[in-house]
This record gives C-alpha cells, structure tokens and sequence, in this order.
C-alpha cells in the first residue's frame, strides 16, 4: 500500500496470507498474474519501500518498467537497494562474481527484492521442472527467481540503486554485516547458478566491478562494527588456517567452489560452508587493507576488481577491458545514503 501511495497507480487486488513467508507471497502473487494475463509485474519489497516522494515517472520502479520494455527479449529487471559498502561485503567478494557467467551482468545487490517482470518471465518462472527458483523465493529474495528468468533465454537488467528512506536506512544498519544466515540462504542458490547450461543470449563482456553508488567510499565501518567484523573474521580464519594450512590466495577458493558445484551430484551445503570459511579467510586481511586504506577506497576497490575479473577469466566469461582508475573512483551522481556524507 505504501508503494501504491506514491503514485505508481494501477488496478489491483489484495490476496490475504495471514503469517505467509515472502516467497509463499511472492508465488501466491506471481500464479495469480499468470491466471489474469498479466504484461507486467513488480514485486516490491515490503522492508525498504524507497523513493516514494519522487514523482511517478522519475521513480526508479518506473525506470526499471522503462528497461524492461527496451529489453529484446523481456525479462527481468532489478532495482536494488542502496547500502553501505560495508553491508555489502558477501556480494563485492564472493556473489557478484560467482553469478556473472550464468546471469551475464554484474548485480549491484544479488540479494534483490524488488524486481519488475514480464509476463514471458511469470509464465517461464512458475514452470514445474525449474526448482532453483522456489529455494530462492523460500529465503525472502529475488536471486533464484533472476536465474530462472535468465534460463528462460529471457533478458535480465538492473537499474541504479533505490536510495531508502531515512527510518528504513537506520533499521538496516543494525544489520550483522558478516551475517551467516544470509550466506547460508544465498551461497547455495550462487553455487547452482554454476550448473546452470545455458549461457548469455548474446555473450556480451561483463563489467567485473560495479560501485556501490552514492555511499561514502572512503569511510570506515562505526568503530564498534569494523571490531566486531574483524574480530569474526579473524578467529574464523585460524581455524581455516589450522585444518587446511595457510588459506590459498583469493580467488582460487572461489573458482575452486565454481567447479566443485558443476559436477555431477554436487554436495552444495557442504561447497558453501567451506566458501563460506574461506571468504572469512580472504575478509580479515582486506578488511586490514582497507582500514589502512581509509576505507573502500582506490586501493582496496583495485583489489576486488582484480579478483573478480581473474575469476571471471578462468570460467571462460567475456570480461569488460579494464577501465581506467580514473573510471573505478570516479564519484557518483547518486545522492548520499543519510548519514553516510
């Protein structure tokens, strides 16, 4: 009701599931535009409604209506959320390189939740014999539902991040940045979007790197919150070092868990819990880095876009030339996320 009070009008009916999950919501949803014809759908995320005061047409969700009907063959299109970087530690390392060969782009945030799609897209997403999207809708987001659509051989696009409200942006600061229960929900889904056959329609290069924009790069975590992050990190990573010796060097866990999930009857719990301890492993150092740094600065960015495209370039992806570190630091025209500066 909020996002309908912004302007985006449109008829519409409300289908009660008292105590529903997301993902029983968002089936319950998706089957009943299917059953009416639907040309388009949007699914709005009910936790971090964003950009309401901004007129109808200028809104993102109205931008990403606008690129879901430029697209050859639409899809999908995402709007994601824009957080501080260091909420966004899990996607800058370890996600949005390990989705990029299926989907074919770069996600700003692959924990997405507000998403537009075409009908093509609910008609090809509710198909009986595509299971990876129902895990992705059991855990409240949107990243199995993308994968979905791309295997369809439909078209999959984002848009600029959704700047949130200021009472929303407070609440998701309390966030755990280093969050195992997001990484136990997300990494499977990643790991099967290795298996997944087939390619890019088009094999267009992807951007290894995409800015978090409008986020005050060059600033630290709260005090207490780069403590506690390193602290986990760090413990995690002794015991990584005591069972395995010292960790291999980034990203060879990642691309070593990209081919472990691509055979026949991969354990996928089992790669994800060792990505996971791995990605601790790597985060510890680089969270040392930065601070050093000033923060998600040039150097530490120079890092992850390395990384990224290393992994990228062993999965056989066609990666985006280099661009200059003029063009990775450049700053964005995103306005500030409120209290970031």
């Amino acid at each position: 009701m909020r996002f309908a009070s912004s302007g985006l009008c449109a008829a519409h009916v409300v289908l009660t599931l008292p105590g529903a999950s997301w993902g029983a919501a968002v089936g319950r949803g998706l089957r009943h535009a299917a059953q009416v014809g639907a040309g388009e759908v949007v699914l709005a995320d009910p936790g971090m409604p964003a950009d309401l005061e901004a007129p109808a047409d200028e809104s993102r969700l109205a931008a990403a209506l606008r690129r879901l009907r430029e697209q050859d063959r639409p899809g999908a299109v995402c709007s994601p959320l824009a957080a501080p970087w260091w909420q966004r530690l899990l996607a800058i390392h370890v996600l949005r390189p390990l989705c990029a060969p299926a989907l074919g782009l770069t996600l700003v945030d692959p924990q997405a939740r507000t998403l537009v799609l075409s009908g093509d897209a609910v008609s090809n997403a509710l198909a009986p014999a595509w299971g990876l999207m129902h895990t992705g809708w059991e855990h409240g987001h949107g990243l199995g539902l993308l994968a979905a659509v791309r295997e369809a051989g439909l078209d999959v696009g984002q848009t600029l991040p959704r700047v949130p409200h200021p009472e929303a942006f407070a609440r998701s600061m309390s966030r755990d940045p280093v969050d195992r229960g997001e990484a136990s929900a997300l990494l499977p889904i990643a790991l099967r979007l290795a298996s997944v056959a087939s390619p890019p329609r088009e094999p267009a290069p992807v951007v290894p790197w995409v800015a978090d924009l409008g986020l005050a790069r060059e600033q630290l975590p709260p005090p207490e919150v780069f403590t506690a992050m390193l602290t986990q990190c760090s413990r995690r990573a002794q015991v990584l070092a005591s069972r395995r010796g010292d960790a291999a060097g980034w990203p060879e866990p990642l691309l070593n868990s990209w081919h472990a999930a691509r055979t026949l009857r991969a354990d996928i719990p089992a790669i994800a819990e060792r990505l996971w301890l791995a990605y601790l492993a790597r985060l510890a150092p680089w969270l040392r880095f930065g601070a050093s740094a000033g923060g998600y600065a040039l150097p530490a960015r120079h890092s992850v876009v390395a990384a990224a495209r290393q992994f990228l370039l062993a999965t056989g992806t066609p990666v985006m030339a280099e661009r200059t570190a003029e063009d990775v630091s450049g700053e964005s025209t995103a306005p500030p996320l409120p209290g970031t500066g």
